[in-house]
C-alpha cells in the first residue's frame, strides 16, 4: 500500500512537467504563424482529470509576444478533493532572450477566480497558482529533474484536505493555514524521499472516534520522511506556539512560548512502528522523554516513559485539567514538583512510581487540603517487593486537622500495600488507618482500592463546629472494617458504627457513587439505637426531651447530598424505665414539624403556659419520602390524622398530625424553624 501510495506522488509532481512541456511544443509554431487552436475531448492522468478542452494560441507576426488561453469545461482534482467547471485562463506569452517562457494571468471558474503562473526554459519549469493571499508554487530544475520543490503561502489547510487523508485516512482536518516548503526526491529506481519545514497557523483537527482533537494549533513543523527498503523512517519536530489539543485523558493548553516536540518513527514489519526515541519540552513546567512501540492496531505495545512537572502550578492549567475535572478535582490548587516513571510491556503495566517535592493540594471546595507533601509511590507487577514512603507536614480533610504523617508502602504482584497501621491524632481523639491496598486499572476492571479505618474519642463539639452541624456535645468512635473504591463507586464492606449521645448509630449497605465527582449518589440503611434525647434536642436547638430513642431508615438514597427517597421512623424506646418528660417548647415544635396539628385530651391553650414540661407514654414520626413528598405517620392513628405524642398522666396531652402527605422542602423548612427557635406562640 506504501508504495503504491509513493508512486501515485511520483506521478503527480512529474504530470507538471508533462502538461507545461507540452506548452512550450504548442508555443513553439508561433515564431512561423500568427494562430493557433487545439481541441481535446478529455485528458486523463492520476494526479487530474480534464473534459472539453480548448487552447487558442495568437501571436502576430512580428510581435515580441502574443496571447494564449485555455478553456475547459470541467477539471477533477482528486487529490485536493476538488472539482472545477467552466474553467478560462487567458495569459500574455511571451519568450525572453535567455530563451524563458512566461505566461501570467487570471484563472477564471464558476467556483471563483484565481492567478496562475508558468515559467518554462530548458533549465527549469516554474509554476504557481494564487487565490487572495494563499499561494502554492511548484519548481523544477533540469540540473536535478527529480528534485522538484512546492512552496505554499497561507495555503488553507482545506485545499490540502484529500491529500493529507491519504497519509492519514483518520485524520480530519477542519481549519487552519500552512506556510513553508515541501522538497521531494523522486529517483527513478528508488523510493520517494521528502523533507518538509511549514509554519502552522490555527489548524485544527480530530478524529471520528474522538481520540485526538486540536484547535488553534500554531507553531513550525519539521518533517524527514526516508524510506529504508520497503520501510520508512520518520523524524518530526514540531515547536508549538499556542493552541489546544486533546488525546484521550490528556487536555493541553499550549502556552505562547514554545513547547518542543521531537519523534522518531522507525516502521517494523507487519505494520508496526518502532519510537527509539521522543521527547516533549516545555521550559520548566514540563520534560518527557521515552521509548514506544506502537503495534499494528494503533495501540500501545511497549512504553518507557520519564516525566518531570517542575512547577505543578502552571502544569495543571496546561496539562493535567483533562485527568483532574473528570476525578472531581477541577479547581484543584497545585503547588511544588514532581516526577514520575511508567513501564509498560505488551501492552501490560509492569511498573510506575510518583516523586513528590514540597506538594501542596488544596481542594477549594474544603474536601481536602494537603501541605508539604514528600517522599513518593513505588509500584510494580514483578515477584520482588518495592519500598517507598509519603509523608505530609499538615493535612485535613472536610476542615479536620490530621497532622503529619509518615506512610511506609510495599509493593509486589501488582498491588501497593500500607506496610503496617498508622494513627494520626484528630479532633483530640485518633484515627487508625489498618489497612490499604490499591491495584491500577488492568484485565478489564478499573483502578481498585480498599481501606479499614477506626475513628477513637473524637470531640464531638470540634467535629460538628468544623462541618457546620449544631452544637453537638461527646465523643464520637466508629470502625470501617472494610471500604472499597472501584469505577468510581464506594463500597463499605460490614458497615459503619458510631457512638453518639449515648447510644449508636449505624450505616450498613453504604454505596457511594462518583463520591468527588459531579452530583455524587449515596444509598446505605442507617439504625439507630438507644440514643439519648436530652443532649440530642439540646445540641439541635430543639424543646427537651428526655428518655431514650429508637429508629431506622431504610433505603436512603442522596444525590448530590440531598435526599431523594427513604423510609423513616424515630420513635421512643419502648423499654426505656426512666423519665419520659417534653417540655411546652417541644410541644410546640413537634405541632409545627407536624403540620400545624392540635392538641387534644381537654387541655386547653390557656393552660398550656401553666406547666413546664408533661408527661408522656410514648412518641414517634415516621416519613416516606418519594417523588419529593413524604407521606406522614406516627405511633397511632387519630381518625384522618396520626399521633405524635401520646401523653401519659395529668395533665395529658396528645399531638395529632393531619396533614398525611407533606412537600419535603416544606417539612425541611418546618424543621429549620423549629431548631431556630421560630415555632409558633400557641394562644
Amino acid at each position: 500500500m506504501q508504495g503504491t501510495m509513493l508512486a501515485s506522488m511520483r506521478r503527480r509532481f512529474l504530470l507538471g512537467k508533462v502538461v507545461f512541456g507540452a506548452l512550450l511544443l504548442l508555443a513553439a509554431p508561433a515564431l512561423c504563424a500568427r494562430a493557433l487552436e487545439v481541441s481535446v475531448a478529455a485528458v486523463r492522468s492520476e494526479a487530474a482529470s480534464v473534459s472539453g478542452l480548448d487552447l487558442a494560441l495568437d501571436w502576430p507576426v512580428d510581435a515580441p509576444g502574443g496571447e494564449l488561453v485555455l478553456r475547459a469545461r470541467r477539471v477533477e482534482v482528486p487529490s485536493l478533493g476538488k472539482s472545477f467547471s467552466d474553467i478560462q485562463w487567458r495569459c500574455p506569452l511571451s519568450l525572453d532572450e535567455q530563451g524563458q517562457w512566461r505566461c501570467a494571468g487570471p484563472v477564471r471558474s464558476a467556483e471563483g477566480r484565481a492567478l496562475a503562473t508558468v515559467s518554462l526554459s530548458a533549465a527549469s519549469l516554474d509554476a504557481s497558482l494564487q487565490v487572495g493571499d494563499s499561494r502554492v508554487a511548484y519548481a523544477s530544475r533540469a540540473a536535478a529533474p527529480d528534485r522538484p520543490r512546492i512552496a505554499l503561502e497561507a495555503v488553507p489547510v482545506a485545499w490540502l484536505k484529500a491529500f493529507l487523508a491519504g497519509l492519514w485516512a483518520e485524520g480530519q482536518w477542519t481549519a487552519g493555514r500552512m506556510s513553508g516548503q515541501v522538497d521531494l526526491w523522486l529517483p527513478e529506481d528508488a523510493p520517494l524521499q521528502a523533507r518538509a519545514a511549514l509554519d502552522l497557523a490555527d489548524v485544527g483537527l480530530e478524529t471520528p472516534d474522538g481520540w485526538l482533537a486540536a484547535a488553534g494549533l500554531g507553531g513550525r513543523l519539521e518533517l524527514d520522511y526516508v524510506p529504508v527498503g520497503e520501510l520508512a523512517r520518520v523524524r518530526t519536530r514540531f515547536v508549538a506556539r499556542g493552541g489546544e489539543f486533546l488525546a484521550q485523558g490528556l487536555y493541553a493548553q499550549l502556552p505562547a512560548t514554545p513547547v518542543e516536540l521531537q519523534v522518531e518513527l522507525r516502521q517494523q514489519a507487519g505494520g508496526e512502528w518502532r519510537l527509539p526515541a521522543f521527547s516533549l519540552r516545555d521550559g520548566g513546567v514540563l520534560q518527557a522523554s521515552g521509548q514506544a512501540r506502537i503495534g499494528a492496531d494503533g495501540g500501545v505495545a511497549d512504553l518507557a516513559l520519564d516525566l518531570a512537572l517542575g512547577d505543578l502550578a502552571v502544569a495543571r492549567d496546561r496539562y493535567l485539567s483533562g485527568f483532574l475535572a473528570p476525578a472531581g478535582f477541577p479547581d484543584l490548587v497545585l503547588a511544588g514538583a514532581a516526577k514520575a516513571h511508567l513501564t509498560l510491556h505488551e501492552g501490560r503495566l509492569q511498573a510506575m512510581s510518583l516523586a513528590m517535592e514540597q506538594v501542596n493540594a488544596v481542594d477549594p471546595r474544603q474536601r481536602f487540603t494537603l501541605a508539604g507533601l514528600q517522599g513518593g509511590l513505588r509500584w510494580t507487577a514483578a515477584g520482588e517487593p518495592v519500598a517507598s514512603e509519603l509523608g505530609w507536614d499538615n493535612a485535613a480533610l472536610f476542615g479536620i486537622g490530621l497532622g503529619s504523617a509518615r506512610l511506609g508502602f510495599a509493593s509486589a504482584e501488582g498491588q501497593l500495600r500500607l506496610r503496617e497501621p498508622v494513627a494520626l491524632p484528630v479532633l483530640d481523639g485518633r484515627a487508625r488507618l489498618e489497612h490499604l491496598r490499591w491495584q491500577p486499572p488492568g484485565a478489564g476492571k478499573g483502578a481498585r482500592f480498599q481501606l479499614g479505618a477506626s475513628l477513637e474519642g473524637l470531640d464531638l463539639g470540634s467535629l460538628s463546629q468544623r462541618l457546620g452541624w449544631p452544637a453537638f456535645t461527646g465523643t464520637v468512635g466508629g470502625r470501617i472494617p472494610s471500604a472499597r473504591y472501584e469505577d468510581n463507586v464506594l463500597t463499605l464492606d460490614g458497615g459503619l458504627a458510631m457512638q453518639v449521645f449515648g447510644g449508636t448509630v449505624s450505616l450498613s449497605e453504604l454505596v457511594m457513587e462518583r463520591p468527588f465527582g459531579v452530583a455524587p449518589t449515596l444509598s446505605a440503611d442507617v439504625a439507630i439505637d438507644d440514643i439519648d434525647m436530652e443532649p440530642m434536642t439540646g445540641a439541635f436547638g430543639f424543646g427537651a426531651i428526655t428518655g431514650r430513642m429508637d429508629g431506622r431508615i431504610s433505603g436512603l438514597r442522596m444525590v448530590d447530598w440531598s435526599p431523594v427517597a427513604f423510609d423513616a421512623r424515630l420513635g421512643s424506646d419502648p423499654a426505656w424505665k426512666g423519665r419520659r418528660r417534653i417540655s411546652q417548647r417541644a410541644v410546640e415544635d413537634i405541632s409545627k414539624i407536624g403540620g400545624g396539628g392540635g392538641l387534644m385530651g381537654g387541655l386547653q391553650a390557656q393552660a398550656l403556659r401553666l406547666f413546664d414540661d408533661f408527661r408522656y407514654s410514648r412518641l414517634g414520626l415516621a416519613c416516606r419520602l418519594r417523588d419529593n413528598v413524604c407521606t406522614m405517620d406516627g405511633v397511632d392513628s387519630a381518625g384522618d390524622g396520626y399521633t405524635i405524642v401520646e401523653g401519659a398522666g395529668l395533665p395529658r396531652i396528645q399531638v395529632v398530625g393531619f396533614r398525611r402527605r407533606v412537600d419535603w422542602p416544606t417539612l425541611v423548612a418546618r424543621l429549620v424553624a423549629a431548631t431556630e427557635g421560630t415555632a409558633p406562640v400557641i394562644d
